[in-house]
């Protein structure tokens, strides 16, 4: 809706829910990490810090790292095939890969990622909306299905973050991680996506990007980050996200049975969820383990929850994103089946 000319300010971001007839659902999900893990220990071997340092700022002891001939399109591959093996082989209608660490500038990874699984035919890009990606990618792939475009959409977020970072510089450092994850999302009669949001604001663009250092232009390009206004604007607009998220699905923050946010920072997540006044008994957290792998974060949360059980059918289930940009975005869904991973 417009008002002389201008684009309505409720309506920016958001995609209205589908109609029941062509609600989309996560009809399987599967995941990938590689072998490859880097402790806290071995950050300490390559740049001044601690164990203690490291977990009393990030929460994180571990994330994993891709290893020679590993790249976001040989993981992404390998979760995308199970998570169709997980949907029951169904025929694939388009593919959409997420990912801020392409292999190669072009062609897209998910044409490469296309290839490995022997497949053609069907439409092929990438998205990059850094630890957004998974959101958007979702939000395009839902559209695709609500609309009657295709049937089914393999949505693939997959990052090979530790390519992109500069181990001289702490801040950033400890805190990615590589893998990747993805979803069939297929029509469903009941459960599955009640609503959508995406949002972005490119002044914020210095917060996080990929270049030389702020204060050294003749540095080597690497992933750079604000920490402390990251820090700020991501906890706000995570907050505002959950809030208006869940009322546009209808539901109020108690009745959501768990949020997943992007796995940016254990004390983010924390922050984030004090202020809504959510116990983080609620909150579905792998940051420890896997770190900040960027898009893959959500869906790889989102995986790792289907396989120890803890998500059933029928939980409301409020996915919030913040990332480079800067983005931000959000998915509520019922959780219509439990997918094999």
């Amino acid at each position: 809706m417009t008002v002389l000319g201008k684009a309505d300010p409720a309506a920016a971001g958001t995609s209205p829910p589908s109609p029941p007839s062509r609600r989309a659902g996560i009809l399987g999900i599967g995941h990938e990490l590689p072998a490859g893990v880097l402790t806290n220990e071995d950050i300490q071997a390559l740049v001044e810090t601690s164990d203690t340092w490291i977990m009393e700022r990030t929460g994180i002891r571990t994330r994993h790292q891709v290893g020679s001939g590993e790249t976001a399109a040989t993981m992404g591959a390998v979760a995308a095939r199970k998570a169709i093996e997980a949907a029951g082989n169904p025929r694939i209608g388009a593919i959409i890969c997420a990912t801020c660490s392409p292999d190669t500038l072009l062609p897209s990874t998910a044409c490469f990622i296309q290839r490995e699984l022997g497949l053609t035919g069907q439409p092929a890009f990438d998205i990059n909306a850094a630890c957004s990606g998974f959101v958007y990618a979702t939000a395009v792939g839902n559209s695709l299905i609500a609309s009657g475009t295709c049937e089914t959409a393999l949505v693939i977020a997959t990052e090979a973050m530790t390519t992109l970072i500069d181990y001289t510089d702490r801040s950033t450092c400890v805190l990615f991680g590589d893998g990747a994850a993805a979803v069939v999302l297929g029509a469903t009669a009941e459960g599955g996506i009640a609503a959508t949001q995406w949002f972005a604001d490119g002044s914020q663009a210095e917060l996080i990007y990929y270049g030389p250092a702020n204060d050294d232009e003749t540095s080597a390009d690497h992933l750079r980050m604000m920490g402390k206004g990251t820090f700020r604007l991501a906890v706000d607009r995570l907050c505002t996200m959950a809030t208006d998220l869940t009322a546009r699905a209808g539901w109020s923050l108690d009745e959501v049975d768990h949020f997943v946010p992007h796995q940016a920072n254990l004390r983010i997540i924390e922050s984030a969820a004090n202020r809504l006044g959510v116990s983080m008994d609620k909150v579905i957290v792998n940051v420890d383990s896997v770190g900040n792998t960027s898009a893959a974060s959500i869906p790889l949360a989102l995986a790792g929850a289907a396989a120890s059980g803890r998500l059933r059918a029928g939980d409301k289930v409020v996915c919030i994103a913040f990332g480079a940009g800067a983005t931000w975005g959000g998915i509520a869904l019922e959780w219509n089946k439990q997918p094999t991973v």
